[in-house]
C-alpha cells in the first residue's frame, strides 16, 4: 500500500488514521517512510502528514537483531510520530522462552510508553506468568536504561501454596529475582 492509498484512508475530522491487523513491517515503513524509502516519487511540495496513527487490533513482533523477543496484540493503539509516545489498551506480550528461561507472559489492561527512550507502563491491573509462577500488581514501570521493572503499588507474587505480598517491587528479568520492597508477608498453604 503506497502512502498516498493511506492518506485516502485518513479520517478527514481528527485526522487519525484507523487500521486493522495492521503489520509491524508496515507500520515502520509508514512511521519512517523518509528513511527507509517508502515514497511515492517527486515531492510537490510540503505535505501535511498525521502525527497521530492509530489501530484496532494491532499485532506486533519485536527483534534483537534476527532473535524473535517478544510478539503480542493489543486491542487498541496509538503511535505519535512526533514524540514516539505510544499507548494502548488490553495489552498482551509473550516473550518466547530462551536458553534456560521459560516462556513469560504480561498482560495489562492499560499501557502507555516511549519508543525512543524505551520506557513502558503497565497500568489498571498488571499480570505477570512465568514458569507456573504469576505476579499481580496494579501498576508496573520498566525502564530500559537499567532492564529493570519497578513497582510503588502493592504486589502478589503466587508459585504453587506460596505466597508473597508486600507494598512494593522491582523485578530484573535477566535473572528473573523479584525483590519485594518495603516489607513482605509470606504465607503457605491453600491458594
Amino acid at each position: 500500500m503506497t502512502l498516498s492509498k493511506l492518506r485516502a484512508t485518513r479520517l478527514a475530522r481528527d485526522k487519525n488514521v484507523m487500521v486493522t491487523r495492521f503489520s509491524v513491517m508496515f507500520l515502520a515503513c509508514v512511521a519512517f517512510s523518509p528513511s527507509v524509502g517508502c515514497s511515492r516519487g517527486k515531492a510537490t511540495g510540503l505535505e501535511e502528514v498525521p502525527p497521530q496513527l492509530s489501530f484496532q487490533e494491532l499485532r506486533f513482533r519485536v527483534y534483537r537483531g534476527t532473535e524473535l523477543t517478544a510478539q503480542g496484540a493489543a486491542m487498541q493503539a496509538s503511535f505519535r510520530r512526533d514524540t514516539g509516545d505510544v499507548e494502548a489498551e488490553r495489552v498482551a506480550v509473550r516473550f518466547p522462552a530462551s536458553g534456560d528461561r521459560d516462556e513469560a507472559w504480561i498482560t495489562a489492561r492499560l499501557g502507555k510508553g516511549n519508543l525512543p527512550d524505551r520506557r513502558f507502563t503497565g497500568e489498571d491491573g498488571v499480570r505477570a506468568e512465568q514458569a507456573g509462577e504469576v505476579v499481580t500488581t496494579s501498576e508496573a514501570h520498566y525502564l530500559a536504561s537499567d532492564g529493570l521493572v519497578r513497582g510503588e503499588k502493592p504486589v502478589e507474587a503466587r508459585s504453587g501454596k506460596f505466597t508473597v505480598r508486600g507494598p512494593g517491587f522491582t523485578l530484573d528479568p535477566l535473572t528473573e529475582k523479584l525483590t519485594i520492597l518495603g516489607g513482605a508477608k509470606a504465607v503457605t498453604g491453600a491458594p
